[in-house]
């Protein structure tokens, strides 16, 4: 006999039905009203939960020492610009903590071999989340589709493996897949065998669209660039430095300026990955230049270019370019002759292609929504195997083919020149004559009118209503002191102070008695901090570090540097220590010894009372 449901019964099973129901709708209604992350957010998001790590203490054993490092940190809210900065600079500067003699080793290794540090650099791993730099304007643009697609060319020579490799999972991770039809590396005949075969082992396991070519022979940047080229098949070839990121919707602007016009040569701005801490930091508006001894300088923008409401956002003419990063189409490259094989290694190429572009009737453009960061490194850590000056050579093929009789001002300004064996330069004269180029004095007048030349007090062009820059762009930033005080030692209670006056630069620090008097009527050990973490003494000179006698490094002062570097100092706490850390060497201010007298120098990072240091 079949059982009826008692009136409760249904009551209750109605009400688990409209509980459900409810339930069901509610989490649909939130899902709605949240917001779809952007690309980017997705990126930091998994860039924050996953690091790959090399330990420095198991060198040698190849990748194997790669592993998965997992962050604590709570991923509930989305990742957005302000804690990416927070997070590239806190994690940075604790990851660049040199508190062991094996830190040291595997940071000053890197130094030697790679120029940067590489101690920081392997910590980081493949990925990470990156600011994005670009102008409010950029971040809003839609692209259309783009029928075009490239072969990135990469060159390198004994290049650090974590960085190489976290620049191609950047350009993989931040990239449409249907753009990049391949990524070409070329190992210009690397010299240190295990880092080669680190990389060549990482990419054939792991990046099916990137392939390493070799060179026979060293080659140098210039002839491995067209090397790669000849092995490249995208329609738009994109030449990148091998330490470099790339940042959100990098590939998309450039590409879409050269479908408009397949003769324009385009640049991204170049960010700047500070080489000690490996910072990622944003790079003003500039162009490229160039002086009369043919060396490349940035500049400031002419009036008409900074007066542009859409100045940030639209296309910026530049007469020069720096040459580590561009893109144009591969047809066009080769139509327009490549690169001069007749010069060596490197240096010169980027003005020399520069004026090629404009002179045979080409554009080239600074794409302002287009961010790309690069290691911008004080010393290129391997050298010319002849062991000869190749950016004379090449400047003086530069200077003989294109500039007519405005070579005569190179030749002032570098007149070793004269004795410069530059080769034989007669195809590349032919090229100009094929190409129908016009002449210098037009690149002047036109592209150029700022430039004046030797000795005389107007532009080329002298209707011009632009003022010539005649000093070299620098990003001088407005000081703003957060606060002042004395910096003491705290277990002795001394003072720091100048060994000597608090106008002589070079200076020592030294400790002293504390002064009785206020801080108001005293500049000897009044000590000022900025918000850019800088210490300057008497608002006139800046703490700074320098190598000097035994090995060690001494804490001096020194004129004080717009960008910061070896003059940033933070304060870490840990254990009831208060540490002055410099992130550019990895370590902390340290008495030596702590009396009246002692001297202050950097040693490693420990929890001494040597190190506790405070400002009052």
């Amino acid at each position: 006999m079949r059982r009826r449901l008692s009136p409760k019964c249904c009551v209750f099973g109605i009400g688990i039905l409209i509980i459900l129901w409810m339930t069901f709708n509610l989490a649909r209604w939130e899902w709605k009203l949240s917001p779809e992350p952007s690309h980017s957010q997705r990126l930091s998001l998994r860039a924050r939960k996953s690091l790959l790590v090399k330990n420095p203490r198991t060198q040698g054993q190849g990748l194997q020492s790669f592993s998965v490092v997992r962050h604590c940190e709570e991923l509930s809210e989305v990742f957005n610009k302000a804690l990416v900065k927070r997070y590239n600079q806190s994690l940075l500067y604790s990851l660049g903590v040199v508190s062991d003699p094996d830190d040291q080793r595997a940071r000053d290794e890197g130094y030697q071999k790679f120029a940067f540090n590489a101690l920081i650099s392997n910590k980081i791993g493949f990925h990470r989340a990156l600011p994005d730099t670009r102008d409010s304007r950029c971040r809003d643009v839609t692209f259309p589709s783009i029928h075009l697609d490239t072969s990135i060319v990469i060159c390198y020579h004994n290049e650090l493996p974590s960085a190489l490799l976290r620049m191609l999972h950047s350009i993989l991770d931040r990239t449409p897949e249907e753009l990049i039809r391949e990524i070409i590396l070329v190992d210009d005949s690397s010299t240190l065998d295990e880092v080669s075969c680190q990389i060549e082992a990482y990419v054939n396991q792991h990046l099916p669209k990137v392939k390493v070519v070799r060179t026979p022979e060293r080659q140098g940047l210039i002839r491995a660039r067209v090397y790669g080229a000849h092995h490249a098949k995208g329609e738009v070839l994109v030449f990148l430095d091998s330490h470099c990121e790339v940042n959100t919707d990098w590939l998309e602007p450039l590409l879409l300026r050269i479908s408009h016009d397949p003769t324009t040569v385009v640049v991204p701005v170049i960010d700047i990955i500070n080489q000690d801490t490996m910072e990622y930091q944003s790079s003003p508006l500039v162009r490229g230049g160039f002086n009369w001894g043919l060396h490349f300088r940035w500049e400031q923008l002419p009036d008409s270019d900074r007066k542009d409401p859409d100045l940030g956002s639209k296309p910026i003419q530049s007469p020069t370019m720096a040459g580590g990063l561009f893109a144009m189409r591969r047809d066009y490259f080769h139509r327009l002759g490549e690169y001069d094989l007749g010069m060596d290694i490197w240096g010169g190429e980027n003005l020399e292609i520069s004026f090629r572009i404009w002179m045979c009737g080409g554009r080239l453009e600074i794409i302002p929504c287009s961010r790309v960061g690069h290691i911008f490194r004080k010393r290129r850590p391997y050298g010319n195997p002849a062991g000869s000056d190749t950016l004379l050579k090449n400047s003086l093929r530069v200077a003989h083919v294109w500039m007519d009789e405005y070579k005569k001002y190179f030749l002032n300004q570098r007149p070793q020149a004269n004795n410069v064996d530059y080769g034989d330069v007669s195809d590349r004269v032919s090229l100009r004559k094929r190409l129908s180029c016009k002449s210098f004095q037009w690149y002047l007048k036109h592209i150029y009118p700022e430039q004046i030349l030797p000795n005389d007090t107007k532009p080329v062009k002298s209707d011009t209503h632009h003022q010539a820059t005649k000093a070299k762009f620098s990003m001088k930033k407005t000081r703003v002191i957060v606060r002042h005080g004395r910096l003491k030692h705290v277990s002795t209670n001394l003072c720091v102070q100048s060994e000597k006056d608090i106008y002589t630069k070079k200076a020592l620090l030294t400790f002293a008695e504390c002064d009785d008097v206020s801080l108001s009527g005293q500049k000897a050990q009044l000590w000022f901090e900025t918000v850019d973490n800088q210490l300057m003494l008497a608002q006139l000179l800046c703490l700074d570090v320098e190598s000097a006698m035994a090995g060690k490094s001494y804490a001096r002062l020194m004129k004080c540097q717009d960008s910061g570097s070896s003059q940033t100092w933070t304060w870490t706490s840990k254990n009831g220590f208060s540490h002055l850390y410099n992130p550019a060497s990895g370590k902390c201010l340290t008495a030596t010894p702590p009396r009246v007298g002692g001297y202050l120098s950097l040693g490693l990072c420990t929890e001494s009372e040597d190190q506790h240091f405070l400002m009052s």
